[in-house]
């Protein structure tokens, strides 16, 4: 996996194996990525890759002024969050609401990235 700025239309981007191919995928489109065993679903705004990847490797390959994790099965784009209630993150794309939980271990942080944002 790796991070690049794409020099056409100067959007980051990231490339993922995905179908037995790789694919780019832009930054700006990724609303949540979530832990599935050994592979992650990153869901966009297209759609959604499975690839062969730990948390801890998306994290590192994603900017973390962007990109929080807010549980232990998931990374937010700070960028897509529409509200924060209790211990659950709304993020509204353009046809869908999808909550996304807040783990006790990871709310100082996330509270801290949003108000960073």
């Amino acid at each position: 996996m790796r991070t690049d700025t794409n020099s056409g239309s100067g959007k980051e981007r990231i490339l993922i194996k995905a179908n037995y191919q790789l694919v780019p995928v832009n930054l700006d489109e990724i609303l949540f990525i979530k832990a599935l065993s050994d592979y992650v679903i990153i869901k966009t705004t297209t759609g959604k890759y499975i690839t062969l990847s730990t948390m801890k490797e998306m994290v590192a390959s994603l900017p973390d002024s962007i990109f929080v994790r807010s549980h232990r099965s998931f990374i937010v784009n700070l960028d897509k969050v529409s509200a924060v209630k209790g211990s659950t993150i709304e993020i509204k794309d353009s046809e869908m609401r999808f909550s996304v939980p807040i783990g006790r271990a990871y709310k100082k942080e996330f509270k801290a990235s949003l108000n960073a944002a």
